[in-house]
């Protein structure tokens, strides 16, 4: 993991599993108005329960006048994020995740990086959530339409559980 500090933003950026050795869970949490956490999970392989568990107790120390933002989170953690209760505090935000598309002419599997306010945004009071995931993109080895490979419902479930 490595720490950088740019005022009064913090990120993170992890690497590898999240489990009882990851360093994250023994960094001092910023507690100023106006301070700012990023958690970039680009290069995060996978999770074990208690990784889920030290990741929510850490999570729950951030208090809600501290922005928190999530950035490149894999698949492995998007699912964390809609299955397990707790998994990221209501007033975070995911920035982006991994959203694996698969070509069924081929197998080929490609990922797509899917970007608040370009394939998705939060519900919001009088607001629906919006879901703008691509329908044409062309399969990198056959050039066929890739499909997603996942539920809708379930990786965009986080997006009505925000309060802010």
């Amino acid at each position: 993991m490595q720490k950088k500090v740019n005022g009064n933003i913090t990120e993170y950026i992890m690497e590898g599993p999240i489990s009882e050795k990851t360093e994250i869970f023994d960094q001092q949490i910023p507690n100023a108005l106006g301070s700012e956490i990023k958690v970039n999970m680009d290069k995060v392989t996978f999770i074990n329960s208690i990784g889920v568990k030290n990741w929510i107790n850490w999570t729950m120390k951030i208090p809600r006048t501290v922005k928190f933002t999530l950035e490149k989170c894999p698949y492995v953690i998007i699912n964390q994020v809609n299955m397990v209760h707790g998994f990221v505090p209501e007033h975070a935000t995911i920035e982006s995740f991994v959203a694996p598309f698969i070509c069924n002419s081929c197998q080929f599997e490609k990922p797509l990086m899917a970007t608040l306010g370009k394939e998705y945004s939060y519900a919001a009071p009088g607001v629906e959530r919006q879901i703008n995931l691509p329908e044409d993109m062309a399969c990198p080895k056959c050039k066929a339409i890739m499909e997603p490979d996942f539920f809708e419902e379930k990786i965009f479930g986080f997006l009505t559980k925000r309060k802010i």
